[in-house]
Formats: structure tokens, sequence, C-alpha cells
């Protein structure tokens, strides 16, 4: 028959098993958590620019650039 004593100590390894496999098995973010800076860091909105193709060569080149040295090339330099 189980002691009392026996039954806590079994209560305490169970608890304790717990507890360890459940801080063994958090997500990475969680562990390596860093702590905010003061100012928070914005980043530079990214500017895209739409591709035409271009009829000489047949690639796309930006809508904006100038036309390449090429004879012919429809986009003005």
């Amino acid at each position: 028959m189980f002691a009392l004593p026996k039954l806590i100590l079994i209560i305490l390894v169970v608890i304790v098993a717990w507890y360890a496999l459940r801080w063994l098995n958090r997500p990475p973010g969680k562990v390596a958590r860093r702590r905010p800076s003061a100012a928070p860091r914005s980043r530079p909105a990214l500017e895209a620019e739409d591709l035409v193709l271009c009829g000489l060569c047949s690639s796309y080149v930006a809508a904006g650039a100038p036309g390449c040295a090429r004879a012919g090339c429809p986009r003005p330099r």
C-alpha cells in the first residue's frame, strides 16, 4: 500500500516533470525575447515601378527608363 510521504513525493515528481517538459518544448519565439527599443524602427516604404515590354528586344524595362543604344529603340533617351 502507498504511504502518504511516497504519494506526495510521486505527485511532486510528476509536477516537476510536467513543468520541465513544458519549458523544454517552448516555441523558439518565446525563448529568446528581446526588449523592445525605446523608438521602434520603421522600414522605408518600398517603391515599385511598372515594367513594360520593349518592342525591339522583347525584354521588360521600367516604364520611366531611358532607351537603350540600339538603333530603332522605341523608348526616348
